[in-house]
């Protein structure tokens, strides 16, 4: 999706496959019913890079805004953490724009020094990843539609499908107005935060569990 802008983004979202429905519980061989149900699957936009730096920090030197932390563990349907994995996550900034976004929106090509607002994180032996973040603005499509605040995460590991998804803020006032269909924002992938609410000098931390699907 690299000739991809946000306007012309719109035009085929109400024709997605049927790949983004939302997650059904899956059964593995020799258990009866799997417990967790696999991570939503949300699109992916125009701005992902396959080359961003491998860190878990990509906060800007000098962009203001509310620093947030979000950790967790990558796991199967049975709950098994994944090591190994990699977790690919970019955001735009706290004024809606991304690192290789340009004037009109369309998406670049830029070299990983100049990629400020994203980051690859390998999972740990405990399939543990964490990364800190300023909280992504919202910004329009398009037609007045505006899209709620997300983080865009992408999952790789071997002997797994790659997942692709989002993940949203309790209190963002256009989670509910987000654009129609799936794909877009559901509840399950809301990542709450502690403190609640942003506060001067106060960093903002939260958990999600990612499982994955064979």
């Amino acid at each position: 999706m690299q000739n991809m802008s946000r306007r012309s983004l719109i035009a085929g979202i109400i024709a997605l496959p049927a790949i983004f429905a939302l997650p059904v519980l899956f059964r593995s061989k020799g258990a009866s019913a799997a417990t967790l149900k696999v991570t939503p699957t949300q699109v992916d936009g125009p701005y992902f890079l396959p080359n961003a730096p491998f860190t878990k920090r990509f906060i800007p030197q000098g962009m203001a805004g509310q620093e947030i932390h979000v950790s967790g563990t990558v796991v199967d349907v049975n709950g098994a953490v994944i090591p190994g994995a990699t977790v690919h996550v970019w955001v735009a900034s706290p004024t809606g724009v991304y690192d290789n976004q340009d004037a009109a929106g369309r998406p670049m090509r830029i070299p990983p020094a100049q990629q400020t607002l994203r980051g690859r994180i390998i999972t740990d032996a405990q399939g543990a990843y964490a990364f800190e973040c300023l909280r992504p603005g919202n910004y329009e499509l398009g037609n007045g539609m505006m899209r709620p605040a997300h983080i865009h995460v992408m999952v790789e590991a071997r002997g797994f499908q790659t997942l692709i998804t989002q993940l949203y803020f309790t209190d963002d006032q256009f989670n509910k107005k987000d654009l129609p269909g799936p794909g877009f924002f559901t509840p399950e992938l809301l990542v709450p935060l502690t403190p609640a609410a942003p506060a001067p000098n106060q960093i903002q931390s939260g958990t999600y569990q990612i499982v994955l699907a064979r």
